[in-house]
């Protein structure tokens, strides 16, 4: 991870803009192409498609020849995007631009006074720098599932605690820890936090603000065990209890899956960091597999 730039749009933004312009719609293909083309893009000559539909396919050509990790593409990709939401601010329409509105919420970005659509402030694109995590990580997939349209505050949960459950994991792996498949996830998140010195317990007591930062962490390390009550409670997807239980609501839901984002980000940021406290002198001297010499670097 460390070193790979993150891509800025996750996603589930270009597949919401892919379905609003693609199928039967506003747009002939050349159409579509001339949104792009407006913005100073090209298709790329080879791709993979992610959908069928000649219109889909047009908009999954462009995406595959636009840097995601670079700031300035990004940024006319947005000029892109306003204009199709544009396109479609009428009654016809209004379903597919609320769609891709509610993506483009969940991500953080919004419009702003003007109407410009701008990029969220670097805390709430975690979901992206989440998603370059390395393919072998099941980490993707669980904040793939945070970022789709149109999830049940079941789902939402049920992904949240997947996420933190999946954090933990790989993060003990990474660092040649055992796992027992039976562990609970507060216990599997409590032993990944102490290794990499990131749990309440591991605060000097003598430490500048080492009262703010025990609080600090303790919050951090009652995420996991939240979730997994929740989840467990039948808030969360993972136990078919056959009856939904009410009670649950969307802001619940979202609240839980920022608090998931937040919780895998500053833990694999902690373990990325070269110079975490973890590493240094007095700690468990543990060593990550892209230390080692094996991993050619």
């Amino acid at each position: 991870m460390a070193g790979r730039r993150a891509e800025l749009v996750p996603l589930s933004i270009r597949y919401a803009v892919r379905d609003a312009v693609g199928g039967w719609g506003l747009y002939t293909a050349n159409e579509i192409g001339e949104l792009f083309r407006v913005e100073g893009f090209q298709p790329a000559a080879q791709f993979e498609p992610t959908a069928s539909g000649v219109r889909r396919q047009v908009a999954d050509a462009f995406h595959a020849a636009i840097d995601f990790t670079s700031p300035d593409d990004v940024e006319r990709y947005l000029r892109v995007v306003e204009g199709i939401l544009d396109d479609h601010d009428n009654d016809d329409w209004r379903a597919r631009r609320d769609r891709l509105m509610k993506v483009l919420r969940r991500a953080g970005i919004e419009p702003d006074s003007k109407g410009r659509l701008r990029l969220p402030p670097p805390l709430l694109t975690a979901s992206a720098r989440l998603a370059s995590t390395p393919t072998e990580s099941d980490i993707r997939l669980h904040v793939q599932r945070l970022e789709r349209l149109d999830q049940e505050p079941e789902e939402l949960i049920g992904a949240a605690k997947e996420l933190v459950e999946a954090t933990a994991k790989f993060v003990l792996m990474e660092l040649g820890e055992p796992i027992d498949e039976n562990e609970g996830l507060p216990a599997l998140s409590k032993r990944a936090l102490v290794c990499l010195k990131l749990h309440p317990e591991a605060v000097a007591p003598t430490a500048k603000g080492a009262d703010v930062m025990t609080k600090l962490l303790g919050g951090l390390a009652q995420v996991a065990g939240g979730l997994a009550e929740l989840r467990n409670m039948g808030y969360g997807t993972g136990h078919g209890r056959g009856r939904r239980i009410s009670g649950i609501k969307p802001r619940h839901a979202d609240f839980a899956a920022r608090s998931a984002i937040a919780y895998a980000t500053f833990v694999l940021d902690t373990l990325d960091d070269p110079n975490a406290p973890w590493r240094g002198v007095g700690s468990r001297q543990l060593v990550t597999h892209r230390d080692s010499p094996a991993s050619g670097d």
